[in-house]
């Protein structure tokens, strides 16, 4: 679970830290209490289908509503996952706030690098998406993608995250996951 607690941090809640354009260093337990005005927006309003052998979960993670997709198995006690959160942006546009999470990302995570980057459409929706690592995806073992699109002043976060070992054959099945994401009307 520690994974998972801290993915969820670094995939959801590092850009409310920037809203507030508080530049003092803050605390895990902070950026959760600041984050979570700005989350859950989204919850239930989505949709996302779990690959075949995929469980689904949806659950509330120190205060925070997301959706789980754990893989079947565990590769060294660690078990690929993608999650879903969900935030309001407010009058930010879409450019304004993938510039300001990938800023604040940079700034609350250690030895955050972006791998890959570029836009996606997600079920009709522009997106974009980038794969990274940090110190709290576990850094050079573990690698993380994260797509992102925005609907009416709500962003949906999708973080998929799985071993560098085992990423050949993760990403397509994230990729898969991805492409079933929808936004309800």
């Amino acid at each position: 679970m520690k994974y998972i607690s801290l993915l969820v941090v670094a995939g959801a809640v590092f850009f409310s830290a920037c809203k507030n354009g508080n530049n003092t260093p803050k605390t895990s337990k902070e950026l959760l209490e600041q984050a979570q005005k700005n989350m859950n927006s989204g919850a239930g309003k989505f949709s996302i289908d779990a690959p075949a052998g995929w469980r689904k979960t949806d659950t509330t993670l120190n205060g925070i509503k997301l959706t789980f997709l754990f893989a079947p198995v565990e590769t060294d006690g660690f078990r690929s996952n993608i999650n879903v959160v969900s935030e309001n942006v407010g009058k930010l546009s879409f450019e304004d706030y993938h510039k300001a999470t990938l800023a604040t990302m940079g700034k609350y995570m250690s030895n955050f690098k972006v791998l890959e980057s570029g836009d996606k459409d997600i079920s009709g929706l522009p997106g974009k998406w980038f794969k990274y690592s940090s110190d709290q995806t576990g850094g050079a073992d573990v690698i993380a993608r994260n797509y992102t699109v925005v609907k009416n002043g709500i962003a949906y976060i999708i973080t998929g995250v799985a071993k560098v070992k085992d990423e050949a054959t993760v990403t397509p099945v994230i990729e898969s996951a991805v492409g079933t994401f929808k936004v309800a009307e």
